[in-house]
């Protein structure tokens, strides 16, 4: 709780991966409502089929901004947003849950990073492999975008050439590093931040067609203690299973396809 007696609000969707990050980290943390509100955001799809996430409906947020455009309370137009009692706004997944960590006063759970200085650093490496590296380079909105506005040779969007490329690529960095720092987890035995981050992109990865335990082994031992962690599989039941479900309209997609310019 702050110090102002009411509760932090985190603007979040299941259909977001960052918002899963955050969402994952609170569950594991043991963070309770009171001290971090959920609050769904709608969502919608534009004309290519890509998703938008809007104010929720009658929240007092949205009353205030006047519209259901996000962008009206953020500007990035993205989801997580955290939301302080005075009004400040948090985004980006990472500062988020820094700044609800460097707020807690104790907390109900684990600390989310390791005590030792390396093993915390690799952590927040891993981190940002998944946050910089990963997910702006095979998220779905880029690939249809560049495929009907860039003149990307067209397929499948959730199995793209250049989606697998990025996936495959950075997973490989990443089963690299865990090979010497993965206990359990991904960084021990213990679920860090790391975790956190490493659960919605393996999610996005399944949906593209990887093969996690031909290609990744480290990373699908890890990600096979992690699906087993009552918090963890509690936030993936709730967005829809350990599979990222379908991130965009296919119907509306075929349609955008078949206009735009090769």
């Amino acid at each position: 709780m702050t110090k102002e007696g009411q509760p932090f609000r985190l603007f979040y969707h299941p259909a977001s991966s960052a918002s899963m990050r955050v969402t994952l980290y609170l569950r594991c943390r043991g963070v309770p409502v009171s001290r971090v509100e959920l609050v769904s955001t709608g969502l919608e799809t534009d004309h290519r089929g890509i998703l938008v996430f809007t104010m929720p409906e009658g929240d007092p947020e949205t009353v205030k901004a006047g519209t259901t455009d996000l962008t009206a309370f953020n500007p990035e137009g993205r989801i997580p947003i955290l939301l302080l009692p005075d009004g400040r706004k948090m985004t980006q997944s990472g500062p988020i849950v820094d700044y609800i960590e460097d707020s807690l006063s104790g907390g109900t759970g684990p600390a989310m990073l390791p005590e030792d200085p390396w093993l915390r650093a690799e952590a927040r490496r891993l981190m940002w492999i998944v946050a910089a590296d990963t997910q702006p380079y095979q998220n779905i909105p880029f690939i249809i975008q560049a495929m009907g506005e860039w003149g990307m040779v067209k397929a499948d969007p959730t199995q793209h050439p250049l989606r697998l490329h990025f996936i495959r690529r950075e997973f490989g960095a990443m089963e690299g590093i865990m090979s010497d720092c993965a206990g359990r987890f991904a960084v021990g035995d213990e679920i860090t931040m790391a975790d956190c981050f490493l659960v919605p992109q393996i999610r996005n990865a399944l949906l593209a067609g990887i093969d996690l335990p031909a290609e990744f082994p480290t990373m699908s031992r890890v990600w096979e203690n992690l699906i087993t962690q009552r918090p963890v599989r509690a936030v993936l039941d709730e967005a829809g299973g350990i599979v990222q479900p379908f991130a965009f309209d296919a119907d509306k997609f075929e349609v955008y396809a078949a206009t735009a310019k090769d």
